[in-house]
């Protein structure tokens, strides 16, 4: 927070002197416009790295788990491109989540799956029920929202399968895309929630995230 602040007051200060600037500052004008870029970009930078590092500051709240995969889809796909196929079964569990922090994970994997596929294509989402015994030994036995996110994209190499969850790992060209940071706050998000996300991916077929959240059912909230 502290480091935010420092960042906020710096911008402020960019930003008047912007406004200050004359006519004949061209070169001064431009130059404060790179800072005032530059310092947008270490704000996020700074969020990301403390959800990453803490958690976020998470507010945990019952929630259905529909409106927030509906809402991270509208956002994602406005490219009439991409079809995003939505299956949602009417009797969803709810999950106590916070909800801002997993609408991005939400947003932050169908990204992935938008990127994988420039050309067009389409996304399945899919939630259902599940419960999990000893067949996934990283997850405690009960309840979950199993959120599965698949494309039909190019597919993720083998060897960096396993790198996909690294922090700053990215297989995009310098210059686009992120800074390789999506994936792992999204791990690191998903972990704080007592939950998993895993991959599956096979070159030129596809790729599928699965999301996992323990979910409260009626008779134990």
């Amino acid at each position: 927070k502290d480091f935010d602040s420092l960042l906020s007051a710096i911008l402020r200060n960019v930003f008047l002197a912007k406004i200050s600037a004359t006519d004949e500052d061209k070169i001064i004008e431009d130059g404060l416009a790179v800072a005032e870029r530059a310092g947008l970009q270490a704000k996020q930078l700074a969020h990301q790295l403390s959800i990453f590092a803490q958690g976020g500051y998470q507010v945990h709240k019952m929630e259905q788990m529909e409106p927030l995969l509906k809402e991270a889809a509208q956002n994602i796909f406005k490219d009439p491109g991409i079809k995003c196929n939505i299956y949602i079964p009417e009797e969803l569990w709810q999950c106590e989540i916070d909800a801002k922090q997993i609408r991005q994970v939400f947003e932050n994997v169908l990204i992935n799956a938008k990127e994988a596929m420039p050309n067009g294509g389409a996304v399945d989402l899919i939630a259902e029920n599940t419960t999990i015994g000893t067949n996934i030994k990283s997850l405690k036995k009960g309840s979950y929202v199993r959120i599965t996110i698949k494309d039909y994209g190019e597919g993720i190499p083998p060897e960096h399968l396993s790198r996909i969850f690294d922090p700053y790992f990215t297989t995009k060209k310098k210059g686009r895309g992120g800074l390789g940071l999506g994936l792992a706050i999204s791990d690191s998000i998903i972990k704080y929630h007592s939950g998993l996300i895993s991959v599956e991916s096979s070159v030129g077929l596809g790729t599928t995230f699965s999301i996992y959240l323990p979910a409260t059912l009626k008779n134990e909230a």
